[in-house]
């Protein structure tokens, strides 16, 4: 007999929606000027930079989020899943990194992570999401998963593929194509969570609440990284509270 998933119609739900703001997001001025060939090699050391220091801490995030694992609170199934997470990410860090040095925009990796363009900067959209995803920590594995890979997860997939279509450099437009299967991985992870391990009405509603959180905070860090690229001067960030419901 086919197992019933409880929350099959939740994960879809949320995909959706997802989808339906992925064609939207703060980035896409830049894959607009990609397309255009209007961007300039200053340009895209800006963009690699940016995206290389917010991939670099989701180390932050996911070391908040493992100390915090329960033992035996899921199947050994979704500790191994998250590991490869952690590992994809941790994958797509080193290209930004390597995409750095190949292209020449800095000699060595430690000037390259002095370089301003590849700082991290504190009370930035950047910063608003990473912080906003370690306090996540303080929930269950399922709710936060599903928060990340069915919100900003669905969202870098869509415009990691049109802006490797969109560059006419074969190098950079690699990089990007080549993480699209990998974070669509991602989202299947979120499919799994949800239709598996949410069917508590609390843990419905905080799993919608959570993913939207996530993935308004999300475009905060892409806003601020496309003002960046573009030369637009600081993003001022939006903290408008997403209310989660309390666990009773």
């Amino acid at each position: 007999m086919t197992a019933i998933l409880q929350g099959k119609e939740l994960a879809t739900e949320l995909v959706a929606e997802s989808r339906s703001q992925s064609l939207s997001t703060s980035l896409e001025p830049v894959i607009d000027a990609a397309a255009a060939g209007t961007l300039s090699d200053d340009q895209y050391f800006r963009l690699r930079g940016q995206l290389w220091a917010m991939e670099r801490m989701y180390y932050y995030v996911y070391g908040a989020w493992g100390s915090s694992l329960v033992v035996n609170q899921y199947p050994p199934s979704v500790d191994y899943l998250f590991a490869k997470q952690l590992y994809d990410d941790s994958t797509h860090e080193i290209l930004y990194g390597q995409a750095v040095l190949h292209k020449g925009w800095a000699k060595g990796k430690r000037l390259a992570l002095q370089h301003p363009y590849c700082k991290y900067t504190p009370s930035s959209g950047v910063s608003v999401f990473i912080f906003s995803m370690r306090g996540l920590g303080i929930y269950a594995q399922n709710l936060r998963l599903s928060a990340l890979n069915l919100g900003p997860k669905v969202l870098e997939a869509s415009w990691l593929e049109r802006l490797g279509e969109a560059i006419s450099d074969e190098y950079l437009s690699k990089l990007f194509i080549s993480q699209v299967p990998e974070t669509r991985s991602h989202i299947q992870m979120g499919r799994y969570m949800v239709e598996r391990f949410v069917s508590e009405p609390v843990d419905v509603e905080m799993c919608r609440s959570m993913v939207a959180m996530a993935r308004r905070d999300y475009n905060s860090a892409l806003a601020q990284i496309s003002n960046f690229v573009l030369g637009k001067g600081d993003q001022k960030v939006s903290i408008a509270r997403t209310e989660i419901p309390e666990v009773e």
